[in-house]
């Protein structure tokens, strides 16, 4: 099923395991960018890049299974299994190879899964702001109560993102409001991210809520901190892997990857190099024209 959304982008629905994804795509022709959002997010965050990109390149972003339009997809989750989407995404698409693996936030560990289980089909990758493990947390696995502790630790690193699964909203306005008071986004707010929010809700006034499956993510979040897939996926990349860190954290605070952090990690990643993109926080690096700029630029070079 296809349906125009505006004169630049094209909605597809490509058929994996356990429903339908929905997939974004901007141009047509030249060098292919695949894009991979954030564990709440959409394709949505990429409209800044597909901004800067215009007619340089084809850019294509799927929702996540369990997120956004893809949220009626029943499972599996876990970094392998939306790794597989992306490959399915490729086939559906009749793209033998695309040029940049891009992942933002919890995109950039699906990223890197892909990267190593798929290496012909990318030709490099640019992680943002995530795709390499903050810590290890492996003694989760151990524990009883596991999804509670692991859910208490995705709420310290992103708060409110988590807390608003749990939410309702009368209007759509009202959940703007709620992006709007957002510390990483109060001073950057903008149309794109008013569309951002608009996409997010299901459902109908006065019960709306965001679309993201919360089973799927504390599945995910599991997959991503708890099994050793994606150190040893990082371990076999033989790709260029390029990271750009944020100035500042999820908060508009603290960053999440300051440069000693992430060199330990980093050693064990063949072909891989770093930057700090200045004046943006881990939202603003997608979602704001400056940092979309910054981004473009890496994925020019890497082009």
């Amino acid at each position: 099923m296809n349906d125009q959304a505006d004169s630049r982008k094209l909605l597809v629905d490509v058929p994996v395991q356990g429903g339908t994804l929905r997939v974004a795509q901007w141009g047509s022709s030249g060098p292919v960018v695949l894009c991979v959002h954030g564990i709440t997010a959409s394709h949505v965050e990429f409209e800044f890049l597909a901004d800067e990109l215009a007619g340089s390149c084809r850019l294509i972003a799927p929702d996540l299974r369990g997120r956004g339009r893809s949220n009626g997809v029943s499972g599996p989750w876990g970094m392998a299994a939306h790794a597989t989407d992306l490959v399915a995404v490729l086939d559906h698409l009749g793209i033998a190879r695309a040029d940049v693996l891009l992942g933002h936030s919890m995109g950039g560990f699906v990223g890197a899964v892909a990267a190593a289980r798929a290496p012909e089909r990318f030709g490099g990758v640019l992680m943002l702001d995530g795709g390499v493990p903050l810590f290890n947390v492996s003694f989760i696995a151990w524990l009883p109560f596991s999804d509670w502790l692991v859910e208490r630790l995705v709420s310290k690193i992103i708060g409110p993102s988590l807390a608003r699964l749990d939410m309702t909203f009368e209007s759509r306005e009202a959940y703007r409001a709620f992006w709007r008071r957002h510390p990483a986004l109060a001073k950057d707010w903008s149309p794109h991210l008013e569309a951002y929010a608009d996409y997010d809700l299901d459902g109908d006034a006065p019960a709306l809520r965001p679309s993201t499956r919360k089973d799927a993510l504390l599945r995910d979040v599991r997959t991503q901190l708890v099994e050793n897939l994606v150190p040893q996926s990082l371990k076999q990349i033989r790709v260029p892997v390029r990271f750009l860190r944020a100035e500042r954290g999820v908060f508009d605070d603290a960053p999440l990857y300051p440069e000693k952090k992430l060199a330990r990690p980093a050693r064990g990643i063949p072909r891989f190099s770093s930057a700090l993109v200045p004046d943006v926080n881990h939202y603003t690096l997608m979602m704001s024209a400056r940092g979309a700029k910054a981004v473009a630029a890496e994925v020019q070079s890497l082009l």
